[in-house]
């Protein structure tokens, strides 16, 4: 009995894989692959009636597809073993490549691992196609699934860990408090300490950005790189943190609703709906980078699992939370397979369609000014801000920028502060093929100063009158001293910017001088300031 077989060999992107690859098999990983070849598969029905299986686990193998192919227990007989009709045969491309008998397996046959070799002489032959493209759609169930989750999980920590949250739940009205929550914000400070704020809330914004990550499903497999779909797929994620911080922050499930707290000193301030989203962008793009050039280096250089998971787990603990939001393992990863799986130098990077080449000159482009230094009045104010610059021509922009900082590292014991700005203007910037890009700007708009003074043995008289159970925060105006004055505001001033790509940029510093005109905070001139920031920029129409 002798018909036509290829010569198998072990599919050099997934070796472990329950099936056997033929020389000439199309390969979309290599654009030059000769045409399409037959696939020998084992152990399949006795039935000219196969529907699409696909046997291989991996999604970066290929998927087997039946197309109407009789067995080859058909074409060896001729069609007299099954009761078909010869003619069966004509369905089975020819082809010049070799004919074996499956009586004697061939050398390269014998070389593959057991799990691999033909266990059965009647094998069917397949035409093979590339993986099919992933859904396009946001997975909206899940997202809206695993979003719940992590509310659930920090609004939990807080009821435990404030007792005034505690307290608000049992006594204030929803609606009328929650109102009355929005209405009292004002300023930067929100009266959280500096690593609540620039590390906590960033950590956050990542979090919430890798949910979003792992449901959209379009750019799932993309790593950190030059690849702008890289970069499309961590916009639309920072998108989603800013809105997952807002909900988080003022929503109907929030801050605002739950515990009130910006009803009360001193809560009130907007500085985590700056820092939140900006400061995750940050974070998020950084343990993409280390994943790419630490974590996968690891599992290159190994395959022991139990080094591999706690390399994932460990350079990635925010990438690691948000997988346990989404229901996965710690260690699961959405561009390879997991640790026991993956194969050193296995991975294959989603292929993108070539574009034409991209000009230098964005469209739009947003700058997370994290960290920003701000010398007024005296006193050093510590903090951060974004600005967002929109085209105008080659070498301008029009700009806006919303930036905070707070006072209280400069001020003495029972006194906090913060300075809020909000501006917007011309800039003048240089985009060229090098990767250097100077500016310059000239922005109007306004700042305001507050200061708050705590008297300490009012607040321990006042503790002692309070009937147990009841907030001391309902009673902070009685031990507290607010000072605050809003005006006009001009800054001028100029940087540097270096271009790793054509999406991301470093603000590798900007110098500006800010002066406004306000009156004295409790004997304090702050009309004249000084600023220095580094930062990010996410640049929109060069890719």
């Amino acid at each position: 009995m002798i018909f036509l077989v290829t010569l198998p060999q072990v599919h050099p992107r997934c070796p472990d894989c329950p099936w056997i690859l033929a020389p000439n098999l199309v390969n979309p990983l290599h654009s030059d692959s000769p045409a399409p070849s037959l696939l020998p598969l084992d152990n399949l029905p006795l039935s000219n009636d196969l529907t699409q299986r696909s046997l291989c686990p991996s999604p970066m193998c290929l998927t087997i597809c039946s197309s109407s192919v009789p067995h080859p227990s058909i074409v060896a007989s001729g069609g007299a073993s099954s009761g078909q009709d010869s003619s069966a045969t004509a369905a089975v491309p020819r082809s010049s490549e070799a004919v074996r008998t499956l009586d004697a397996p061939s050398d390269t046959t014998r070389s593959l691992p057991e799990t691999l070799r033909p266990k059965s002489p009647f094998n069917a032959f397949l035409p093979v196609q590339p993986l099919p493209p992933p859904p396009a759609k946001v997975q909206w169930a899940a997202l809206f699934g695993a979003s719940l989750r992590y509310l659930a999980l920090m609004h939990s920590y807080r009821v435990m860990t404030e007792a005034g949250t505690r307290y608000s739940l049992k006594h204030d009205a929803f609606w009328g408090g929650y109102l009355a929550a929005l209405g009292a914000m004002h300023g930067w400070s929100d009266g959280d300490g500096y690593y609540e704020n620039y590390l906590g809330h960033p950590i956050q914004g990542a979090v919430s950005g890798y949910i979003w990550l792992h449901n959209d499903p379009r750019y799932r497999r993309v790593q950190f790189g030059k690849d702008p779909n890289y970069w499309k797929s961590r916009l639309r994620a920072y998108a989603f943190a800013w809105a997952f911080s807002e909900q988080f922050e003022v929503g109907p499930v929030s801050e605002a609703s739950i515990g009130q707290i910006q009803r009360y000193c001193c809560a009130f301030g907007f500085v985590d709906h700056v820092i939140t989203p900006n400061g995750g962008m940050i974070w998020l793009v950084g343990e993409d980078a280390v994943d790419r050039y630490v974590v996968r280096k690891i599992e290159d250089h190994t395959r022991n699992q139990w080094i591999r998971i706690p390399a994932r787990v460990a350079f990635n603990p925010l990438l690691s939370f948000a997988n346990v939001m989404n229901l996965e393992y710690p260690w699961h990863r959405e561009n390879r397979l997991d640790p026991d799986r993956y194969e050193p130098g296995s991975f294959v990077p989603e292929q993108t369609t070539p574009t034409e080449k991209n000009p230098f000159v964005p469209h739009f482009e947003i700058t997370a000014t994290v960290p920003s230094f701000l010398n007024i009045g005296g006193l050093s104010c510590l903090g951060g801000g974004a600005v967002a610059g929109f085209r105008l021509t080659d070498s301008w922009q029009w700009t806006a920028e919303v930036g905070g900082c707070t006072l209280g590292n400069s001020l003495p014991k029972n006194w906090s502060g913060d300075s809020l700005t909000f501006t917007t203007g011309p800039q003048w910037i240089r985009h060229t093929e090098g990767r250097w890009s100077p500016h310059a700007h000239l922005r109007f708009g306004g700042q305001k100063i507050t200061e708050l003074h705590m008297n300490q043995q009012e607040r321990q008289l006042v503790e002692q009158l309070v009937p147990v159970g009841v907030k001391l925060s309902n009673y902070y105006n009685l031990f507290t001293t607010s000072y605050e004055s809003t005006g006009p505001s001009v800054s001028i001033g100029g940087g540097l910017d270096y271009r790793l790509s054509a999406v991301i940029a470093l603000r590798v510093g900007g110098v500006e001088y800010v002066h406004s005109w306000l009156d004295p905070v409790h004997g304090t001139n702050f009309n004249n300031g000084a600023r220095f920031t580094t930062g990010m920029i996410l640049r929109l129409g060069t890719w």
